[in-house]
């Protein structure tokens, strides 16, 4: 009986110390970043400019207010950077659009609308 006792105490002395170390690493995690907010609007961006750690994303919502189709598209991303295409729209949209992409590589990305090249510019600037 005895050594069914120290068994069991030491199963549960187990099992607590893998629930503090559970609870341990869970609150270590750095809270998850929301995306940084880009508007679509006719003809610009809003805003400009985003600088991000690596691993946050950014979501470009299209305005209600719009007239026109816009589309987001990467003109040029950091070197190394694979999979360019994963960061451009597939298709334009007028209102009630929304691309998220999440930024690993660190670097500079300028992005265009290819409907407005012109006047659509903004630079998302990804940190480590």
């Amino acid at each position: 009986m005895r050594r069914s006792r120290s068994l069991a105490l030491l199963v549960v002395s187990c099992l607590a110390v893998v629930a503090l170390l559970g609870v341990t690493t869970a609150s270590a995690q750095a809270p998850k970043q929301p995306p940084a907010k880009v508007t679509v609007n006719d003809f610009y961006f809003s805003p400009t400019s985003v600088t991000i750690k690596s691993g946050r994303a950014v979501k470009w919502t299209w305005s209600s207010y719009n007239s026109y189709p816009h589309d987001v598209h990467l003109k040029q991303g950091p070197p190394g950077l694979k999979n360019k295409g994963r960061f451009s729209t597939t298709t334009t949209a007028v209102t009630d659009a929304h691309f998220q992409r999440t930024f690993e590589v660190p670097g500079t990305y300028k992005f265009i609308c290819t409907v407005h090249p012109s006047e659509m510019k903004m630079t998302v600037t990804v940190k480590k």
